[in-house]
């Protein structure tokens, strides 16, 4: 008789979850060079690029990404309250 419940999944190995906080750390780190570079006015000269357009959607996802920490914040509980 075994001890091991095989009706549930088991955790992905190490590996696999190092490999994948890597990726996120990664992509993160891009994603915040990118409004970065978008609240810095780098792309706002390049018309055949639209840059106009991209500034426009970097800063909405800005806001909208400060709006959620936000709200993720607030639904936390407090200790001081």
């Amino acid at each position: 008789m075994t001890t091991r419940d095989t009706g549930h999944a088991s955790s992905p190995p190490v590996s696999f979850r190092v490999v994948l906080r890597l990726l996120a750390a990664v992509v993160w780190t891009v994603l915040g060079l990118l409004a970065y570079f978008v609240c810095q006015g780098m792309f706002g000269g390049y018309r055949q690029m639209h840059s106009q357009l991209l500034t426009t959607l970097g800063m909405i996802a800005i806001a909208l990404t400060g709006g959620i920490a936000w709200i993720v914040d607030e639904r936390r509980p407090h200790d001081d309250e």
